[in-house]
Formats: structure tokens, sequence, C-alpha cells
């Protein structure tokens, strides 16, 4: 039984269905007929004998002559490695069409919507490398520091004042090297407008906030979750991350946050 897995990967690698079905198929059978290839892969028999010549073509497949002929698997390292190189290929080109066909100066936007966890760590760590004097970073979800703790240490090593707020616990030993000051919701209790504005805001209702970085008081990137999906809010414009800054700090002098 072939793995879909498997298949998929050989897919995004390059090769059409079939041909990973049938590759697949060969490896794990050994040297093989074609009606063997064929009820194993479950590539229909009138169509092996067309991908079997495809693979071969392009020196995924040796075979031997005979009645019948026989088809084997060109060893799965080397087979690898040219689907791999012809991808990186391929994305350096696309790459390198994709700049020289647009346009040369990109149009001013305040607010970008991003979605995908890979997009939005991204963002993250681009607008943290950019720091120049200070970063705030909240995190509601400590996963979130941890996936971004590199990016936070070599801020500091640029001697970038880097800021860490974490919902109470303790300090966690990753962030050592970082100033982390770690802040109490429950002492906003004996000022329960603020408390609820707080809670409400931060962890009820569709979007549940994960994460807020400030940069240099001029841009921000809002983390938070809708509905199961994690999306993030990019903002360019001055006042907004600087109202951000603002309420942060508030947040910390209410609720005594004890630095760690």
């Amino acid at each position: 039984m072939i793995d879909e897995k498997l298949v998929e990967n050989l897919k995004r690698l390059g090769l059409k269905d079939y041909e990973a079905r049938v590759y697949a198929a060969l490896v794990l059978l050994g040297p093989s007929k074609a009606s063997e290839v064929a009820r194993e892969s479950g590539v229909p028999r009138p169509k092996v004998y067309e991908v079997l010549k495809e693979l071969h073509r392009k020196g995924f497949v040796d075979f031997s002559e005979g009645k019948p002929a026989f088809f084997r698997a060109v060893e799965p390292e080397k087979v690898i490695g040219v689907l791999r190189d012809e991808y990186i290929k391929s994305a350096e080109e696309a790459i390198i069409s994709l700049k020289s066909g647009g346009k040369q100066e990109e149009e001013w936007y305040p607010v970008w919507y991003l979605q995908g966890e890979w997009n939005i760590r991204r963002k993250a760590e681009e607008l943290i490398d950019g720091a120049q004097r200070e970063i705030m970073a909240a995190f509601v979800d400590r996963r979130f520091s941890r996936k971004l703790v590199r990016a936070l240490r070599n801020a500091c090593r640029r001697e970038v004042e880097v800021t860490v707020l974490l919902l109470g616990g303790k300090r966690p030993k990753y962030l050592e090297g970082v100033s982390v000051e770690l802040v109490d919701p429950k002492k906003l209790q004996r000022k329960e407008d603020l408390r609820d504005i707080f809670i409400n805001s931060m962890f009820e209702g569709p979007y549940a906030v994960k994460a807020l970085i400030i940069v240099d008081s001029r841009e921000s990137l809002m983390i938070y979750e809708e509905k199961g999906a994690l999306k993030g809010i990019l903002v360019t414009i001055p006042f907004i991350p600087t109202f951000q800054r603002a309420a942060l700090l508030y947040l910390m002098d209410e609720t005594g946050a004890e630095p760690s």
C-alpha cells in the first residue's frame, strides 16, 4: 500500500500524480513487470507503460528489455536530489521574473491583513529585525514568544531596547538575557471598568489576541485568532502604534508589572 503522504510530497517536488505513484510502487517492489507496478500503484494498466516511459525519459526508472520487460526505480537519493535541484531552480527563476515584472515603487497602504502562521511569523521577524530603537512585545500566548526568541535576542545584541510582556506565570528560561515584565490582569480588579475592558478585548468575543509587537512606535503587528484561523493586522500609521505602546505602559503601571 502506497503512503499517500509520500505521494503528495513527490507531487510537491514536481512529479505528476501517476508518476509519483508508479515511482513509489517501484521503490517498494524492486525490479518488477508493468502489471505488478499497475497493481501496486493503483494506476490503470493502460496508463502504466506511458508513465514508466516518461519516468525513464527523466532518468528516474531503468528498464530491461525482454518478454515481459522489467523496470526498476533509480535510487531515491538521486531522484529526490534532481527533483529538489529543479524545484529550487524553478523557484529562483520565478522570484526573478516576478520581481523584474513588478512595479519598481510600492504604493503605501497603512493597514495590511495577514493570514497563515508562516507568513505572520515571517512578518513578525522582519519587523523585529528592522527595529532601530525599541521593541515592545506583549504575548498572551507564550508560544509566540518562543517562536520569536531568536529575533528578539538578535535585537538585544544590536542594542535595541527590547521589552517583553507576559501574562502572569514565571519568567521562561528561553528568554534569558531579554527584559521581561510579568503582568497579572487580576490586579486590575480594583478598577472593574478597566479590567472588564481589558478582559473583553483580549480574551472574549470572536477575536482572541495572541500577541502584539510594536517597533519604534511606528509599526505594529497584532496577532489574533478568529474561528480557529491565525490572522494578523500590520499597521504602519505611526499614531496607532504609539497609542498601543502607551496602552501597554499604562497596563504595566496599573498592574505593577514585575521585571524579571
